[in-house]
């Protein structure tokens, strides 16, 4: 892990083990790798990034609740893994498309995720072609 993005999860300078997939069936919370889509440029076409998915196709993610918690379809979130409170600092509703998936780290003051592209294409989203594979968390 080269950046502070996954913090505390998975600290910079960790080495982490990727399961890779074949046919990956999206699951909220997995923690994945994955190619950085082509609108997610400034990064070298080879780049790859870890990060955790929040919504799957066809979910509605809404920051934030009350609390400073995530919604998706209009539940609040418990994200024990959070580097710190707030779950975001800027709001944005979205509903994720068919076969798309919305991603954020869990040091989410630092990370360049989906909330950083949403005026890009895909808004935001990649594509659930685009992970390469699932972190084995300690």
């Amino acid at each position: 892990m080269s950046s502070e993005s996954m913090g505390p999860t998975i600290r910079s300078g960790t080495e982490i083990v990727v399961r890779k997939t074949g046919d990956y069936r999206p699951g909220r919370g997995d923690v994945v790798l994955f190619k950085a889509p082509t609108y997610w440029r400034p990064s070298p076409p080879e780049a790859v990034y870890v990060s955790r998915v929040i919504g799957v196709p066809g979910a509605v993610v809404e920051c934030c609740d009350a609390t400073g918690r995530l919604l998706v379809d209009d539940a609040a979130l418990e994200e024990s893994y959070l580097a710190a409170s707030p779950a975001a600092r800027e709001k944005f509703r979205v509903r994720v498309p068919p076969g798309r998936l919305w991603l954020m780290s869990d040091n989410r003051d630092v990370a360049l995720d989906s909330r950083a592209h949403q005026g890009d294409g895909g808004d935001g989203t990649i594509d659930v072609s685009d992970v390469i594979g699932v972190v084995d968390l300690p």
